[in-house]
């Protein structure tokens, strides 16, 4: 069943029509008499998969050659490791949007994209869907290797609240893992404070993996 509304209805009742949306299942926009978007309601039952996301902060300005390769990686990767890809990109990055080809791309524009990279991370975080168990960051800047993306996500899978940090000879480096359950955490960190503050703060919760240099 759909329900046909105008623009100018569903804007003062916008909350409300999304509580009732499970029972109509659609609700067709309209302006000047004609349709022009459609919403939908999720069933997350039957949306639901185990594998985690990845969300791409890459809202500030990205060297060509990194960022398409860093996307080429996670287009080839992600169907098979990862649930979605939320892109968070800024006024420099925009471009890049259509060069991903995964089945669940989720975008957010970050106007603050000259802030610290929580600012983007936030705005990545509202993108993830109830479901989502874990999420993997990664930076358009900072191409990963395919078997990195894949150790990450199969660290995910077995980990129940961790904070997943990769490391390679002994040393931290991206990408880093986080469970759902910090997502409110996040949110309400400081952007003078950052991720950093966060791994401090629960350090009793990090599990490293360590990831081998692959030969050139």
């Amino acid at each position: 069943m759909a329900e046909v509304l105008t623009v100018t209805n569903i804007r003062k009742n916008l909350l409300r029509e999304i509580e009732h949306l499970k029972q109509k299942k659609e609700i067709i926009l309209t302006k000047d008499y004609t349709p022009v978007a459609v919403l939908s309601h999720i069933d997350i039952h039957k949306t639901q998969k185990q594998s985690p996301a990845m969300i791409v902060l890459g809202a500030k300005k990205c060297f060509d050659t990194c960022a398409l390769k860093t996307i080429n990686v996670i287009n080839y990767i992600c169907k098979k490791y990862y649930s979605k890809v939320i892109f968070v990109y800024g006024n420099a990055t925009k471009k890049y949007r259509s060069n991903f080809k995964t089945d669940d791309l989720r975008t957010v524009y970050n106007k603050k994209s000259n802030l610290p990279i929580i600012t983007s991370l936030k705005c990545g975080i509202t993108a993830l869907s109830l479901f989502d168990k874990y999420f993997v960051i990664v930076f358009l800047s900072q191409p990963q290797d395919k078997k990195t993306l894949m150790t990450m996500s199969n660290a995910a899978l077995k980990s129940s609240d961790k904070i997943i940090i990769s490391r390679r000879n002994g040393k931290p480096v991206h990408p880093i893992a986080f469970s759902a359950n910090c997502k409110n955490i996040l949110i309400k960190t400081r952007k003078e404070l950052g991720i950093p503050h966060i791994i401090k703060k629960f350090k009793d919760k990090i599990m490293y993996v360590d990831i081998k240099r692959r030969p050139k």
